[in-house]
């Protein structure tokens, strides 16, 4: 009894970690630390980023907010009609332009727009302060009790995905 009390507690431990359910804590640090009424509008308006959007505009963020899809798609590990559909779905929310150079009229160019600047720039930061927490969790534990929780958290999901 014990111990199906102990999966019971790991199990809802583990679920906490992958639910798309309940409370979206990274929407939440992106409207808090959001500078525009704008930008808090596009982010509470979305139906819910995904993290390969967010990825996109970080990734535009990162090179001054201008990049050719073709090297987005290189850094990506999206396929291109996925990245295609992503695009599509920031551009028609007014986060990302597509255009062409006057020298390249072929290729098709992205920039972010003043939102999707924010909300990249949000993004990286967001992904800063997480680390900054996990190093934090982290450090309260031994090399040693790092592996064991490790090890058992890797034995506990592939329990998961082996289901016979």
């Amino acid at each position: 009894m014990i111990k199906m009390v102990k999966l019971k507690k790991f199990k809802e431990v583990f679920d906490q970690l992958h639910t798309d359910e309940g409370a979206d804590p990274e929407k939440q640090w992106l409207m808090n630390h959001a500078q525009s009424d704008s930008t808090r509008a596009a982010i509470r308006n979305s139906r819910n980023f995904t993290h390969s959007e967010l990825a996109i505009l970080s990734t535009l963020t990162e090179h001054d907010d201008t990049l050719a899809f073709k090297l987005l798609q290189e850094e990506s590990s999206l396929s291109q009609g996925m990245l295609s559909r992503y695009v599509e779905r920031l551009a028609n929310n007014g986060l990302i332009e597509k255009f062409h150079t006057p020298e390249n009229q072929k290729a098709v160019m992205l920039r972010n727009t003043t939102i999707g600047h924010e909300i990249g720039d949000l993004h990286l930061k967001l992904h800063a302060a997480q680390n900054r927490r996990y190093k934090e969790v982290l450090n309260r534990y031994s090399r040693s009790e790092q592996e064991t929780v490790l090890a058992f958290l890797n034995d506990f999901a592939a329990a998961r995905q082996s289901l016979e």
